[in-house]
């Protein structure tokens, strides 16, 4: 009876480890499924950071173009300084700044600024979830060892046990007088 409680002790211990280790598994493919969904909103909202700044440069541009004919016309003598400083006023600019190349006209700061946020926290979220992801395969990747050294034991205990049992019996049949 000690043999077969030892192989059934042996075979729950392979049976709870091989649970565990499909529990992994599937929470591992969860975690990875999460983490290809936070990398592609990541993607995104990095495209969209660069399409909103493309588009303000793109309007800045415009803006200092006007910005510059409204500055020939005056230095032509064509405006005078308060219609060059309305000018560039509706151009978002004052007469006095000077404005850079590529600079990002002050009606879309805060469209850039949003945007770009929206990208760091996508990539903040990807990263975490792209650790978490890790941890989980190698979670799943110890318990599923775990369960293969389970699974050894148990045929290592069955096979014992097979050996064990037979010799009792042919030792049982080859000497009748011991009974």
């Amino acid at each position: 009876m000690f043999i077969t409680d030892e192989v059934d002790v042996v075979a729950a211990e392979a049976e709870l480890a091989t649970a565990a280790a499909q529990r992994a598994l599937d929470e591992a493919d969860q975690a990875q499924d999460r983490a290809l969904w936070a990398a592609t909103t990541r993607d995104i909202a990095g495209q969209r950071h660069e399409q909103v700044l493309k588009q303000a440069e793109a309007a800045g541009q415009s803006h200092q173009l006007v910005q510059r004919a409204a500055l020939d016309a005056y230095q032509r003598g064509q405006l005078s300084v308060d219609e060059l400083n309305r000018v560039w006023r509706h151009a978002q600019v004052t007469a006095e700044s000077t404005p850079s190349p590529g600079a990002v006209p002050l009606g879309w700061e805060l469209r850039v600024r949003a945007a770009r946020r929206s990208y760091e926290q996508a990539a903040a979220d990807a990263a975490r979830a792209e650790e978490e992801a890790r941890r989980a395969a190698a979670t799943a990747t110890a318990l599923a060892n775990d369960a293969r050294t389970a699974e050894a034991l148990l045929s290592a205990a069955r096979h014992s046990a097979n050996v064990g049992l037979v010799g009792l019996l042919r030792a049982a049949w080859a000497d009748p007088v011991a009974r």
